[in-house]
């Protein structure tokens, strides 16, 4: 039985891509891609179809702050429970699109600023996610950022992109519980809460 995690060698020469159609664009684009690509028997697959819709690269980042050992979340709508029949405001992490020529902690300082009001000191890299990788193009750069929490709160966001954004401070605890409860549904800001959780005391 394999014991280790040991990434299988590939590359974009281990993919034949076929074609690839622009097939929807809105907000965020539809693509059609047409591939082949290399099996871990060493065969080729068999020619796959699949479509995959991407917004952007993007960035979340989940303010901390360690003297009060809480951190802030923002409530908004999301359009995602629509297609469920359900109306989802969810708690979530900061987050934004990353722009061309931006880096990724850039964007995590200006969201915070944006979306809380607060003021990022040290930011700490947790890892880079892809969101949902059997259809989305979507990848995510995960931080934590340290804040001082004490004045975090109200209302937020920018009117022109539409953003009606609730923020709240709260104990990392009652965060954590959160996730386990229900009351925190949004991928991301579960595995940033968690990493938290079980690494604080790495960047302390």
């Amino acid at each position: 039985m394999e014991s280790r995690l040991v990434p299988t060698p590939r590359n974009l020469a281990d993919v034949d891509l076929r074609s690839r159609d622009l097939i929807g664009k809105g907000w965020g684009k539809l693509e059609r891609f047409v591939f082949r690509h290399r099996r871990f028997d060493g065969e080729w697959s068999e020619e796959v179809t699949r479509d995959v819709y991407t917004i952007a690269e993007v960035v979340n980042v989940l303010p901390y702050d360690r003297k009060r050992d809480a951190v802030a979340l923002i409530e908004q709508f999301r359009t995602c429970g629509l297609v469920w029949g359900e109306a989802t405001w969810l708690f979530e992490a900061v987050a934004g699109v990353q722009e061309e020529g931006e880096e990724p902690e850039d964007v995590a300082r200006r969201e915070a600023g944006e979306e809380t009001g607060c003021r990022l000191d040290a930011i700490h890299p947790v890892t880079t996610v892809w969101s949902s990788p059997g259809g989305y193009g979507e990848r995510a750069h995960l931080f934590i950022g340290e804040a001082d929490l004490g004045d975090v709160g109200g209302l937020h966001g920018l009117a022109h992109e539409h953003e009606d954004i609730r923020a709240v401070t709260v104990p990392l605890a009652e965060a954590h519980a959160a996730t386990l409860d229900g009351r925190i549904r949004d991928t991301k800001t579960i595995l940033l809460i968690q990493w938290l959780m079980l690494n604080k005391e790495r960047i302390a």
